[in-house]
């Protein structure tokens, strides 16, 4: 058992930090084991494809030498694709480098890995802070509730799957892209069939987490120039088990409940925002005053999506589609 969240507001910004706080933490009885949120915002990037930020999990406390390896490291990269590092910062276990690079995401991603530096995330509008324990102790530590942005997704973490460790915390990234996050509560029964399958196309994975491989999924698609509302469509013939989850992008925030809807989803959806919790204790969390709204609880096979222009797409699954190529 897991919780999902997730917020978007509709043509602006708002305090999408600050409210992933209030709605992860209160579905905290779903998970303790960890949790973490993925923000959306412009000032991550500090406008437009100019800045990519990439985050490195490094120890606790980090000496100077340690710090000083990784960027040693990235910077020898950087600069065999013509690209450099902007700054760095470090906050909790997690060292955030602003980076100008126009080079492939994914090979600079695998290269890391070969050195042995662990990327969290990567992304010109997407940040990610992720760690052991709940919402509350996740701040204290990273500050995320200050951010503001469009919107975001967060997850409490009940270890069932795999091991309990900051790097099989969610949000997971699409390891080797940019931009690209999800949450996660359930399982894929075909989880080694299909890895096996994007493995032979040639992507890595970091962890043995089948949420990871849901990131990859629709990374993959969203590539080769799918719309999100159709990759999430398309998962619900291709990924076997019981699941709900949620995606963001840079300009779409989006769900899956698959056929038997035995992962709980409810949202709202306002004028400006829409608010989505794992249950209801999770929104009321955030939005006291609920008597005036109507919450909504997805059908099994349900995707849709919402953009950050204002624009939302749902859509009940009741034909058999192509599926994987």
């Amino acid at each position: 058992m897991c919780g999902i969240a997730g917020v978007l507001y509709k043509k602006g910004s708002g305090p999408v930090g600050e409210d992933l706080k209030r709605l992860v933490y209160g579905i905290r009885h779903r998970g303790r084991d960890s949790s973490g949120v993925a923000i959306f915002s412009s000032n991550n990037g500090a406008g437009g494809n100019e800045r990519l930020l990439i985050h490195v999990r490094v120890g606790s406390n980090p000496s100077p030498q340690e710090i000083d390896a990784v960027l040693s490291t990235l910077e020898g990269l950087l600069e065999e694709e013509g690209g450099e590092i902007l700054d760095h910062r470090v906050a909790g276990t997690i060292l955030g480098i602003g980076v100008q690079y126009s080079g492939s995401v994914r090979k600079l991603c695998y290269r890391l890995d070969r050195y042995k530096v662990q990327t969290i995330s990567i992304g010109y509008e997407l940040v990610i802070y992720k760690d052991l324990g709940t919402a509350d102790r996740l701040d204290v530590v990273y500050h995320y509730s200050r951010v503001e942005g469009t919107h975001g997704i967060g997850h409490a973490r009940l270890a069932t799957e795999s091991m309990v460790s900051p790097d099989r915390a969610h949000p997971f990234w699409a390891y080797g892209f940019a931009d690209i996050a999800i949450v996660h509560n359930g399982q894929l029964t075909n989880y080694w069939k299909m890895r096996r399958h994007f493995e032979r196309k040639g992507y890595r994975f970091r962890t043995d987490n089948d949420s990871e491989l849901i990131a990859i999924y629709n990374a993959h698609y969203l590539e080769k120039g799918m719309k999100l509302q159709d990759v999430l469509e398309q998962s619900l013939l291709d990924l076997d088990g019981t699941y709900t989850f949620l995606v963001a992008t840079p300009g779409e925030l989006g769900f899956v409940r698959d056929k038997l809807a035995a992962k709980p989803l409810v949202y709202v959806d306002t004028a400006d925002r829409v608010v989505l919790a794992s249950e209801e204790i999770g929104l009321r969390a955030l939005l006291p005053d609920m008597e005036s709204m109507t919450v909504e609880e997805p059908l099994p096979r349900t995707a849709a999506t919402w953009s950050i222009d204002g624009g939302r797409q749902l859509s009940r699954l009741t034909y058999r589609a192509v599926g994987m190529e």
